[in-house]
């Protein structure tokens, strides 16, 4: 999960408590999980795109791009590729090389 608080948190939904937790600089509004369950990633008000390791919350990649708040992110059915959309009205796709 994602939100004010800023940071992502990781959740086995039979557990009250979280797994992990990653602190972000700024908000995110957005959040998605990779088909492979390997990768997590985020984006929000800051405008940057972050793809974490999922086992090691180890941050992998940072992409800028967009103008305005990050929306919505999807990984391709590979996961080799992401697609994020934001306020700006822009949709970017970024290469995963992990």
């Amino acid at each position: 999960s994602v939100g004010q608080e800023r940071r992502v948190t990781m959740w086995d939904l039979r557990d009250p408590e979280p797994i992990s937790a990653v602190n972000l600089p700024d908000e995110a509004m957005t959040v998605t999980l990779s088909h492979s369950g390997r990768f997590i990633a985020c984006g929000g008000r800051d405008q940057v795109v972050r793809v974490f390791d999922f086992d090691t919350n180890r941050l992998l990649m940072e992409g800028a791009g967009h103008s305005g708040c990050i929306t919505c992110l999807r990984f391709s059915p590979d996961d080799r590729q992401m697609v994020s959309t934001g306020d700006d009205g822009c949709i970017f796709v970024w290469n995963i090389y992990a």
